[in-house]
C-alpha cells in the first residue's frame, strides 16, 4: 500500500502545472515556449496558434516526457531546434 501511494505521488508530481511568463518561438521545426532562456517544444501547438512568433505570454503548462499531441506527427523542416523537452499548454493569455 505504501509503495503504491509513493509511486502515485511521484507520478502526480511529474504532472505539476506551472504558470509562467514566456515568449512564443515559432520556426519550421515547430512551436516552443521560451522560459528563462530555454525553449520547450509545445506538444499541442493549436493552443498557441493565435499568438505570433516573439510575443510575450503568460502560460499554464506541464512538462511531459512523451508527446501524444498534434506536434508528435507534424511534418517539419530538416533543421534542428535544441530544446529542453516537451510541454503541454493548458491555458495561455
Amino acid at each position: 500500500m505504501a509503495a503504491t501511494t509513493l509511486i502515485l505521488g511521484s507520478l502526480i508530481a511529474c504532472e505539476k502545472e506551472n504558470t509562467e511568463s514566456a515568449t512564443i518561438v515559432k520556426d519550421c521545426t515547430g512551436t516552443y515556449l521560451q522560459l528563462s532562456g530555454k525553449d520547450y517544444h509545445v506538444c499541442n501547438p493549436e493552443m498557441v496558434s493565435s499568438f505570433p512568433d516573439g510575443v510575450k505570454v503568460t502560460a499554464t503548462f506541464r512538462k511531459i516526457k512523451i508527446c501524444n499531441g498534434s506536434a508528435r506527427d507534424a511534418i517539419v523542416c530538416m533543421m534542428v531546434h535544441e530544446h529542453e523537452g516537451w510541454i503541454e499548454v493548458k491555458k495561455i493569455k
